[in-house]
């Protein structure tokens, strides 16, 4: 059975008038008789006496029924069609309840607000709901139809903050579907929430086997769902601090008031940059390549865009020329500002991919891995506030260890320092050990698969998917302190950029062996602090 339920306007009413709302129920059964319509409401009446027998019941419901809405002062009737099915009708008077008071939950909320949100339901009602919820609270929603469709975006790299499943669906249920989400390295973390009609308890044990941060039953309130997902993205245990020297100034968004989108396709940048600019009070928006930033540009003004050059889809180059010839047509595109600055992000020591970002129309560049006191200069240069801004010389320079080493000089980059500078990583974490240790798993897991697809591609001389994924794998690295894996994967990005895989198997058995490096030093610092605080 199946229940569906639709809204049909009729004329509104005024005052104290009541609304005459009327409810129709629907089937496709056998179908009744004209001449027996009139025996269906009184009780114990079948309209064959042979249908108790076929179909059960007893004919007492329906009298019942009908009883009750007119003592509601409300009407009961049919219509049917013999062997095509029947439609019940009835009707009541209401009265208009009064306004409700606000719950405070119908605009955007700031703790989910530019989280990615995915939904899995193959009720494509259900899934519309949420979706809609979720984006009027500033949520970045998308519904998938299917187990099987949710999982091949995830494989595809795809990456959420939490997920929504359904518990009944055909072929995969909810809890089969987390089974496999917990098995892939960049969801592994990620919190689920389970979606039922079953009522199970929150301590159930099949909940708990797939770690389901927590259980919603139909139907949701917004209220119920709103505290379900706060508290998912957030945690029961209260955030532990740890000391940091902070280089940025959390009161510079109130004097230099800017609206700003980043715009860069690697979660790991995307999270770093986001915490950079929110510890000086700015709330970004996100995009995820250039097509989204041009459809965000489109909705609102924006007057600074953080724009990555390299991404998926639309690179940040065409997404910058798109968007200086939209300036000029401002009746098709009023939101476009003519003012807007574009800074280009690129980690690329490439000769001339810096005057390429110049001659699409960027104003400014930084180069990556991002630093706090960069980011604090553009905005500080580019600000509503500051004076005419001045040639971008200082920025030109490379951050240590970001640059590309020729071949002969590879096999040389490994020295005995620490592999992390856990000083710029606790920046990132603005010296909190719950936030560290999110970035740290999220690099880790992200930077395994990657590894493992380069050596793949490289086995298969694979050279435009080799400088792909050394440059995303090397963004990150660099942008999390890692100091010497990123010259070992920047002269693979360089020669897959070449098509000369020369030594590249070689490099990559030495980019394996300093992440395995990596994840030792990590993984034990995490665990040493951990202790020190718990005794603290």
């Amino acid at each position: 059975m199946q229940v569906k339920i639709m809204a049909a306007g009729r004329a509104g009413r005024h005052g104290s008038e009541p609304w005459h709302l009327q409810f129709s129920v629907r089937d496709t059964g056998i179908g009744i008789p004209v001449d027996r319509l009139a025996r269906l409401f009184k009780s114990f009446s079948q309209a064959d006496a042979s249908t108790a027998r076929t179909y059960g019941g007893t004919g007492l419901g329906l009298a019942i029924s009908k009883r009750l809405v007119e003592m509601m002062s409300g009407k009961m009737w049919v219509e049917s069609v013999p062997k095509k099915g029947s439609t019940f009708h009835f009707t009541l008077p209401l009265v208009a309840a009064p306004q409700a008071h606000s719950s405070g939950l119908e605009g955007p909320q700031p703790q989910l607000a530019d989280l990615r949100l995915l939904i899995v339901d193959d009720n494509p009602t259900n899934c519309r709901i949420l979706t809609l919820q979720a984006s009027r609270w500033g949520m970045l929603p998308r519904g998938a139809h299917s187990a099987a469709q949710a999982l091949e975006w995830l494989r595809a790299g795809e990456a959420f903050d939490l997920a929504i499943l359904d518990m009944q669906m055909p072929g995969m249920d909810g809890l089969m579907l987390a089974a496999e989400i917990r098995k892939l390295p960049g969801a592994m973390m990620m919190p689920l929430i389970l979606l039922t009609s079953m009522g199970m308890h929150p301590d159930d044990p099949a909940l708990a086997r797939a770690a389901f941060a927590s259980c919603l039953t139909k139907p949701i309130k917004p209220a119920q769902l709103h505290e379900v997902l706060v508290r998912a993205v957030s945690g029961s245990k209260p955030a532990k601090r740890i000391p940091v020297n902070a280089k940025l100034d959390p009161t510079l968004a109130g004097r230099l008031p800017l609206r700003v989108l980043l715009c860069d396709d690697n979660a790991i940048n995307q999270k770093v940059a986001l915490r950079l600019l929110q510890q000086m009070g700015y709330k970004a928006d996100l995009a995820a390549n250039g097509l989204e930033a041009l459809q965000a540009l489109e909705r609102q003004p924006y007057d600074l865009v953080f724009m990555d050059v390299m991404m998926p889809e639309m690179d940040g180059l065409e997404a910058t020329r798109h968007i200086r010839q939209r300036q000029h047509n401002k009746s098709q595109y009023p939101h476009y500002k003519s003012s807007l600055i574009i800074v280009a992000m690129t980690a690329s020591a490439m000769q001339g991919d810096r005057e390429k970002c110049l001659a699409a129309g960027m104003d400014d560049y930084i180069a990556k891995p991002v630093r706090p006191e960069d980011v604090r200069a553009i905005v500080e240069r580019w600000g509503p506030a500051a004076s005419a801004p001045e040639p971008v010389e200082p920025l030109l320079e490379e951050a240590p260890g970001d640059a590309i080493l020729p071949p002969e000089a590879s096999s040389r980059c490994v020295q005995a320092e620490d592999p992390v500078d856990m000083a710029r990583l606790l920046d990132f974490s603005d010296g909190n050990l719950d936030s560290l240790r999110e970035l740290t798993n999220l690099y880790l897991t992200q930077t395994a698969e990657q590894m493992d697809q380069l050596e793949a591609a490289v086995a298969s001389s694979d050279a435009p998917q080799v400088r792909r994924l050394a440059h995303s794998c090397a963004g990150a690295s660099a942008t999390c302190g890692v100091r010497h894996l990123v010259p070992l994967l920047r002269e693979l990005e360089r020669q897959g950029f070449e098509e000369k895989l020369t030594n590249a198997a070689d490099l990559c058995h030495q980019a394996a062996e300093e992440f395995k490096r990596i994840r030792n030093f990590l993984e034990t610092y995490l665990a040493s602090h951990s202790e020190l605080t718990a005794k603290a």
